[in-house]
């Protein structure tokens, strides 16, 4: 059953990257999802997908995580863990949040403020 759960994992992460890539020719920087997306909480399972990493909802719909530059996101990488439950606030532009906070085991840094930009470490 674990090795199904996983599977299924894999081909939506491996789906919604490439109808993501196909779907936007443009390529969009974090400010722009700032603009375009709404401040919004998400609660769901961080998932890491190579480089980048995803939150995965109870109802299944996949979010790719904007954490911002990552010249000081690496210092806050470590509250990221593959398979971990998480509390995601950040502004949703379609299956993309460029994240302001994760919660998770009672931490919860700061990505961007509420405007938008970047925390500066």
């Amino acid at each position: 059953m674990k090795k199904i759960v996983l599977v299924a994992t894999v081909v939506m992460i491996v789906a919604f990257f490439a109808i993501h890539s196909v779907a936007f020719a443009e390529s969009l920087r974090c400010r722009d999802y700032v603009e375009r997306g709404t401040l919004s909480t998400m609660e769901g399972t961080l998932v890491e997908a190579g480089h980048e990493w995803i939150l995965k909802t109870e109802e299944g719909i996949i979010y790719k995580l904007r954490l911002g530059p990552a010249d000081y996101r690496n210092i806050k990488e470590f509250l990221l863990n593959d398979g971990a439950d998480a509390v995601v606030s950040g502004f949703v532009h379609e299956r993309d949040i460029a994240v302001t906070m994760i919660e998770r085991d009672g931490q919860s840094p700061i990505f961007r403020d509420v405007e938008g930009r970047p925390a500066r470490g």
